[in-house]
């Protein structure tokens, strides 16, 4: 039996790693730059524009920085195709 997406712990990010976000760079490869896809209500998800790397973010409405997040699966790994 494998373990699903669902199955697996999800692993916060660090606060370097929001701190990175919050720059506009990935806290993975240091690329400036991210592809915005599905949100709701406090959360948006996005991709590194250099790695691909994925992650879901919640931020502060008011000041629009990301406050937590964690990583989730890149569309090469099962992850969703935002280009619907």
């Amino acid at each position: 039996m494998t373990e699903t997406d669902k199955d697996k712990p999800t692993e916060m990010l660090s606060a370097e790693a929001i701190n990175k976000l919050n720059t506009g760079h990935c806290p993975d490869c240091d690329h400036r730059g991210f592809v915005l896809g599905p949100r709701g209500g406090s959360s948006i998800n996005i991709e590194c524009g250099g790695c691909g790397n994925r992650f879901n973010v919640a931020q502060f409405s008011t000041s629009h920085h990301f406050v937590m997040g964690h990583r989730i699966a890149k569309q090469s790994e099962g992850g969703a195709d935002w280009t619907l």
